[in-house]
C-alpha cells in the first residue's frame, strides 16, 4: 500500500490551482479531441468508429453463420492472508487504529500497515472473512469470422487501462475484442484507490490488480477453448409485473424517480439442449449487505447467479430447477442510487427481511433467480433461434476530468491511470484539465442489441421517465417537499439511448460500468455544484453523484459517441 501526502493539505492546494473556479466560470469548454463535440445536439455526429466488426480488415464477413458459445468462471477471491497480523489491539475489534496504540507487523516492509480494503461506502472497511467468492467470469461467442468475449468481474469498477493488460494476455487467441465489465460490488476489495484504510491512502494493491488480471485472461482462454454449436434463448420480466413490484427488489433515492425494472436474458445451449452460460442484465447496486459489513461477498449476484445454475426455493415450497452452466451478471443503469436504499424486502412467505444484512443480499438473489428460471420455463413466453448475427461497433475518445476530488486523487496517488491533453507542469484548472483514454460499444446478439456505458448512468438517460412511466407504484416522480428538486420542466424529451437501438431489437441492453470506471452519468437539467468547492461539497439536495462524475461535460461527450454509435448500428 502506498502511502499519500496527507488528503487535507492537497484540499487546501487544489483550491487555489487544481480545481474549478467556485463562481462556477469553469463549465468545461475545451474541445474534446477524437472528433467528440461535446454538445450533443450540435449537428451532425462526427463520431467515426474505430473498430467494426464485421466489416474492417481482419474482421471479415464470412462463415457459416452458426453461433457458437463458451464460457468459464475462475476466482478472483484475494487470500485474507493479504491481511497484516495485528501485534497489539488494544480494544479487540480486529481493526487497526494506531491512536489507540494498536501496533502489527510490517510483513511486506513497506511501512504501511497493509489489508483487504473492501470497496465502497467509507474508508477502513477492512474484510475479515470470506462468505463467498468473487469471480471473473466469462462469454465466448463466435459466428463466422466475428468473435467476442465478456468478461464479468465481481469488483467495484475496473478502469480503462487496467483492462487493456487482459486483452493484451490474450491478444494471441482468435478474438476480435474483449469487453469488460465490473459487477460493481461493494462488498469486493477496493480495485480503484479511495477505500484505503484512510482517506488520503489507497485502497488498491498492484499484486491484486495483476491477480485479478491474469486470472481474467485465464477465463477468456477457457471460455474460447469451450467455445461450441449453440442456439439462444430470450426471455426478459418487469419487476412491475411481480407480487410486491419493484420496491421489492430495487429502489431509487434520488429524484425523479426512474427505475428500469427489466430484467433480460439470454441462455446460450448446445443443439442438444444443455446449457453452456446465461447471461442475465439487471440494474441495482450490489450493496444490499450494508456498510458495516466486513465479509467478503459478491453480494446479491451471488445468489442470484447460484440460483440459476443449480436451483432455488421458491413460495409455498416450491422449487424450480437449475438450467446449469456458468451464469454471467452484468449490471446495468444503476445510476441515480439504484439499488437497496429504501427496498422493501419481503421473504416468500410475506414476512419481512431487515435491509443491510446477509439475508438481504441473498433475498434478492435468489428471488431474482426464482423468476429468471420461470421466464426461461415453458410458460415464460421465451423465444428460441438456432443461430444468432454477431456484430459490433467500438469508438475510443478521451474524455476531460473536470472533479477535483478526482485531480486530488490523480495528485495523490490514490488513482492510477494515464492522464493526456494537458500540462502536467501547469496548475489543473480551465483550459489545462487532463483527459482520460475510454470507449463505448455497441453490440448485436441476435434479436438484443447492448449498449456499454463507462460508468454508473442514470436510468432516465436510457428510458426517459419523466412521465413516471418508470417510477414504482405509489411513489410521486418528484417530492416537491424535498430541498432543490429537480425542474421536470427542464427535462429533456426523447429520443432516449433504448429510443435509438436497431428497430427491430427486441431486446435492448444497457452494459453499466463496461470499459471503464468515469463514476455517474447525471442529465443535464439536474447536474447541480455546490456554489462555494464544487465537487468537494454537494449542492442542496440530493447531489451526490455530481461529486464521483468527471465533470459537467462528461454525460455529453459520452452521449454523443453513444447515439452516434447507435445510429450507424451495425
Amino acid at each position: 500500500m502506498k502511502r499519500t501526502a496527507p488528503l487535507l493539505a492537497l484540499l487546501a492546494g487544489c483550491f487555489f490551482g487544481c480545481g474549478a473556479d467556485p463562481t462556477g466560470a469553469d463549465a468545461a469548454t475545451d474541445a474534446a479531441p477524437s472528433g467528440v463535440d461535446a454538445g450533443v445536439d450540435a449537428g451532425p455526429p462526427e463520431v467515426v468508429p474505430d473498430l467494426v466488426c464485421p466489416g474492417d480488415e481482419g474482421c471479415p464477413a464470412g462463415g457459416d453463420g452458426a453461433l457458437h458459445a463458451g464460457a468459464a468462471a475462475v476466482s478472483i477471491t484475494p487470500p485474507l492472508s493479504d491481511n497484516e497480523p495485528l501485534t497489539v489491539d488494544v480494544d479487540g475489534d480486529g481493526d487497526y487504529d494506531p491512536e489507540d496504540g494498536d501496533t502489527y507487523e510490517d510483513v511486506n516492509g513497506n511501512g504501511a500497515y497493509d489489508a483487504v480494503w473492501l470497496a465502497g461506502f467509507g474508508n477502513g472497511r477492512r474484510a475479515t472473512e470470506v462468505l463467498n467468492d468473487a469471480w471473473a467470469r466469462a462469454l465466448a461467442l463466435r459466428n463466422g469470422e466475428t468473435t467476442v468475449v465478456f468478461v464479468v468481474l465481481d469488483v467495484v469498477g475496473f478502469f480503462f487501462d487496467d483492462a487493456e493488460p487482459i486483452r493484451a494476455m490474450t491478444a494471441d487467441l482468435d478474438v476480435d475484442y474483449v469487453v469488460v465489465s465490473a459487477t460493481h460490488s461493494h462488498e469486493s476489495r477496493d480495485t480503484i484507490g479511495i477505500w484505503g484504510r484512510t482517506l488520503d491512502e489507497t485502497g488498491r494493491s498492484d499484486a491484486y490488480m495483476a491477480f485479478v488480471q491474469e486470472r481474467a485472461a485465464r477465463a477468456v482462454r477457457e471460455a474460447v477453448d469451450a467455445l461450441e454449436r449453440a442456439h439462444v434463448q430470450y426471455a426478459s420480466l418487469r419487476l412491475r409485473d411481480l407480487p410486491g413490484g419493484v420496491l421489492r427488489y430495487v429502489s431509487d433515492t434520488r429524484d425523479p424517480q426512474v427505475i428500469d425494472d427489466e430484467v433480460r436474458v439470454m441462455r446460450f445451449v448446445t443443439p442438444e439442449g444443455a446449457t453452456v452460460s446465461t447471461f442475465v442484465n439487471f440494474a441495482a447496486h450490489p450493496e444490499y449487505m450494508g456498510s458495516r459489513n466486513t465479509r467478503f461477498s459478491s453480494d446479491f449476484p451471488h445468489w442470484l447467479r447460484e440460483g440459476v445454475e443449480v436451483g432455488v426455493d421458491g413460495p409455498e415450497g416450491a422449487r424450480r430447477d437449475g438450467v446449469g452452466g456458468v451464469t454471467v451478471f452484468v449490471n446495468g443503469a444503476l445510476g441515480s442510487q439504484i439499488g437497496p436504499g429504501a427496498v422493501r424486502l419481503e421473504s416468500w412467505e410475506g414476512e419481512p427481511v431487515e435491509r443491510n444484512t446477509e439475508a438481504a443480499a441473498r433475498t434478492v438473489g435468489s428471488q431474482l433467480a426464482w423468476h429468471v428460471l420461470g421466464a426461461l420455463g415453458p410458460d415464460g413466453g421465451s423465444t428460441t433461434d438456432e443461430t444468432a448475427a454477431l456484430a459490433f461497433r467500438r469508438h475510443r475518445f478521451r474524455a476531460p476530468i473536470e472533479n477535483r476530488r478526482y485531480h486530488i486523487a490523480y495528485l495523490s496517488g490514490l488513482f492510477t491511470r494515464g492522464l493526456y491533453d494537458y500540462d502536467p507542469d501547469r496548475a489543473i484548472r480551465r483550459g489545462n484539465f487532463p483527459y482520460v483514454q475510454t470507449e463505448a460499444l455497441v453490440l448485436d446478439v441476435g434479436r438484443a442489441q447492448l449498449i456499454t456505458a463507462p460508468g454508473e448512468l442514470d436510468p432516465a438517460l436510457f428510458v426517459g421517465g419523466y412521465d413516471g412511466a418508470y417510477a414504482p407504484a405509489g411513489v410521486p416522480l418528484v417530492d416537491e417537499t424535498a430541498e432543490n428538486p429537480p425542474e421536470l420542466s427542464r427535462a429533456p424529451e426523447g429520443p432516449y439511448l433504448r429510443d435509438l437501438a436497431r428497430p427491430d431489437a427486441e431486446q435492448v441492453w444497457l452494459l453499466g460500468l463496461t470499459g471503464d470506471f468515469l463514476g455517474y452519468f447525471i442529465p443535464e437539467f439536474d447536474y447541480e455544484l455546490d456554489p462555494g468547492v464544487p465537487y468537494i461539497a454537494e449542492a442542496p439536495g440530493d447531489h451526490y453523484e455530481e461529486t464521483n462524475s468527471i465533470g459537467e461535460s462528461g454525460w455529453p461527450i459520452v452521449h454523443r459517441v453513444m447515439r452516434a454509435l447507435l445510429r450507424g448500428s451495425p
